[in-house]
């Protein structure tokens, strides 16, 4: 954890103001200025050859045995980058467009002004009215920019077979409308973006192993004579061009440099598209491809109409990836459909079936949930559509998944978000937090009120008994999901961010909230079940205490880490704890995996005793192992160490003592006051096994003591016997104050 400060705290009011006005007009002018010299530039060298360099250089990460290096280059430049210089190029008539050869020093002007582009656009937005504003218009500003940043540089909404996978789930269901009218169907689409994705990689590392190749070559002729015969010349040609530049004078590095920005010039056939080889590759009709090619492409010059200035919120390129030429198709960024390709899609099937899809959207993600469920909780019973009544008010929940004694409340919400909202229309923003966010979670802190009534009760009577396929006092412990087909920008992970628009209800309880995407990494990555249901438990604790910054996968990457428990970290309730980052273990294992290479998945750091209680109690299954699993969950990596480690020191010293009557034989963790659960081990042998029942309630006693402990979990291990994690398990709960129940689980 690193503390910092506001890097303008020490500011006066007037220094405030001096400095925001002058960072929005340098802002505005450097944008202005930028734009301008890139025009220049792409006027004057050939602009399919320098998005190509750019793409290669700026987009790869390395891959090997031990996976993908990184989901990012080191350069800086990003995807954003690579869009908005191809939609200035398509700003330019073909007959207008540079033809000069691009060199190197061309490619690093682009490549630096690009980046210096992105960090100008953002502070020309800054407005000094602000410091004038209410804390609400501050606090929605906030937002605003949030959304516009994200919506900026941001593309990814899951991993790439999650994205392929469940776009062609999705909209394969409309096929034939599609076809009927465009001559493609959504299935051959997604398949054609899908391939071409696949080909540049397939490419550009056969690229790089030859280039790999010809840089280990030792003498700088053959190395020279060896390029030659790569690009279909020969010995004769390599010795021309040795006479003319004198090769003896050079280094290998710089022979191989001039080589490398020789061999560039030639990057544009990675990413030029053969329709026929692509039909021959999906098994399709050529004409398809054609189709699918035209619809999504743009000829040079078609974007001329478009102001600069919005490229940066709504390019055109991101619904058409593909640039059309007099020389054919090219692709730099195939990447690109599966970042937008639910608004795409969804335009697409609005024009031939737009009364379906609202309904196809919903079917699916509750399916889809269903299914997603099933994979971790196969023994679970999910219910959909359940109908419940609270006074006058009738109400519908999307599903509610029964494991063990808890009950997972989930809101499927498959709304569109809207490009405005993306852009950050305070309204719009507005209408889309109350439909994805509140609204679900409104309704699913309603049922669990009435569920935790309803199972109080000694005869209960309600319609919603008849719904659910579980006896109502089983439930000991009612979660609430919300979970959306679309992202909103990770806003939904951060909801805190509107803690002061003063559009959230006071009575607002949130629950942890994320897109389909990342609720199925959730029960991929977590393979032991309790863990799921814990992760959600402690989401929802985190979500009403902290103000955290990050997406799901970062709450993830931190789960890893430490199970969630932050402790006493963070005392200041109105502190960020920003945990951007802490998702790249699961960042690198789905992309390797993604790219066929297997490397260990990230768990999290559970001691091996711990692995084996949880083990056994899932093996089991009696009732209410999830809480007891949930509870053992509670204890930090370290807490968890070190437990073990007492229990191990303790089994010498009951080894030699037990005979005597007094002996200690119990280690007992003191929680701190912020929680309700205490654990105590119990530790016998054969020889006293049949005083273990006496040991049990005193060492349950001693944890149940402290005033803010509920719950006390009892372990007990015959340390005579190691076939067995434990011999004893039991949940101790202080009810009142004024007993104490123990719920056994052998």
């Amino acid at each position: 954890m690193t503390m910092m400060e506001n890097p303008l705290s020490g500011l006066t009011g007037e220094q405030r103001k001096e400095l925001i006005v002058e960072l929005g007009k340098n802002g505005k002018d450097k944008v202005a200025e930028i734009f301008e010299s890139l025009n220049d530039i792409l006027r004057q060298y050939d602009p399919t050859t320098l998005i190509s360099i750019l793409s290669a250089y700026g987009l790869t990460v390395g891959a090997g045995d031990g996976g993908v290096q990184s989901k990012e280059s080191s350069g800086g430049l990003n995807q954003a980058h690579v869009e908005l210089v191809q939609a200035l190029a398509l700003q330019i008539p073909e007959n207008e467009l540079g033809a000069l050869p691009v060199t190197p020093d061309i490619v690093q002007k682009v490549w630096d002004r690009l980046i210096e582009i992105g960090h100008a656009f953002k502070f020309s937005r800054m407005n000094v009215e602000l410091l004038e504003s209410s804390n609400i218009e501050m606090a929605i500003n906030q937002v605003q920019e949030f959304l516009r940043s994200h919506t900026q540089m941001v593309r990814n909404w899951g991993f790439h077979s999650q994205v392929v996978g469940i776009s062609k789930e999705l909209y394969s269901h409309f096929d034939g409308e599609i076809y009927n009218k465009f001559g493609f169907s959504a299935t051959n689409a997604i398949d054609v973006f899908k391939v071409l994705t696949e080909s540049v990689e397939e490419k550009l590392s056969k690229r790089f192993n030859i280039l790999s190749d010809l840089k280990s070559t030792k003498a700088p002729y053959d190395m020279l004579v060896k390029y030659h015969e790569l690009i279909g010349q020969g010995k004769n040609e390599a010795d021309r061009f040795s006479e003319n530049i004198d090769i003896k004078k050079m280094s290998r590095k710089n022979l191989f440099a001039m080589i490398l920005s020789h061999f560039d010039l030639r990057m544009p056939d990675y990413y030029f598209i053969n329709s026929h080889e692509l039909s021959e590759r999906l098994k399709i009709d050529e004409s398809i491809i054609d189709n699918v090619l035209s619809h999504f492409s743009y000829r040079f010059g078609d974007l001329r109409d478009e102001k600069k200035e919005f490229l940066f919120l709504e390019n055109p390129v991101w619904k058409k990836p593909v640039i059309s030429s007099y020389s054919g198709y090219y692709c730099v960024l195939p990447q690109l459909f599966f970042s937008f390709v639910l608004d795409t899609l969804n335009e697409i099937v609005e024009g031939v079936d737009k009364k379906s899809l609202h309904d196809r959207r919903a079917d699916y993600l509750e399916s889809k949930i269903k299914e997603v469920v099933k994979t971790r909780f196969p023994e679970s019973q999910v219910v959909s559509g359940v109908k419940w009544n609270q006074g006058e008010a009738q109400y519908e929940t999307d599903l509610i998944a029964f494991i063990d004694s808890h009950a997972i409340i989930i809101e499927a919400k498959s709304q569109r978000i809207s490009r405005p909202a993306l852009r950050g229309a305070p309204d719009r923003i507005k209408r889309h937090l109350e439909e994805v966010l509140i609204e679900p979670g409104i309704q699913s802190n309603r049922l669990e009120k009435k569920l935790n009534d309803l199972r109080v009760q000694d005869e209960p009577d309600d319609s919603l008994l008849k719904e659910i396929p579980v006896d109502i006092r089983s439930i000991n412990k009612a979660l609430r999901v919300s979970v959306s087909l679309e992202d909103f920008a990770t806003l939904q992970t951060n909801l805190r961010l509107f803690n002061e628009t003063g559009w959230i209800p006071d009575d607002f309880a949130p629950c942890p909230s994320m897109n389909l995407a990342d609720f199925e990494t959730l029960f991929d990555f977590l393979e032991h079940p309790v863990q799921i249901i814990h992760y959600l438990l402690r989401r929802t604790e985190l979500e009403g205490n902290y103000k955290f910054m990050g997406d799901e996968l970062d709450f993830m990457g931190l789960y890893i880490t430490n199970l969630l428990n932050i402790g006493n970290m963070v005392s200041d309730d109105e502190a960020e704890v920003i945990i951007s980052g802490m998702s790249e273990p699961l960042d690198k294992y789905y992309m390797s995996k993604d790219q066929g290479i297997l490397i260990d998945k990230p768990q999290p750091k559970i001691s091996p005793f711990f692995k084996k209680i949880f083990s056994k109690l899932e093996e089991r299954s009696t009732a209410r192992w999830t809480e007891i699993g949930c509870i053992l969950n509670r204890f930090p990596p370290d807490d968890q160490r070190k437990l073990v480690q007492h229990i191990k020191d303790l089994s010498k010293v009951v080894h030699r003592t037990w005979q005597s009557d007094d002996h200690n034989n119990i280690v007992i963790y003191k929680p701190p006051e912020s929680s309700e659960y205490a654990l105590v081990v119990v530790l016998f042998k054969d020889e006293n096994r049949d005083k273990r029942y006496e040991f049990i309630d005193h060492a349950s006693a001693l944890g149940l003591e402290p005033n803010h402990v509920k719950y006390c979990l009892i372990i007990a291990i015959n340390i005579d016997n190691d076939d067995l994690p434990y011999h004893y398990i039991a949940l101790a709960e202080n009810r009142d104050s004024e007993s104490s129940h123990n719920k056994r689980v052998n």
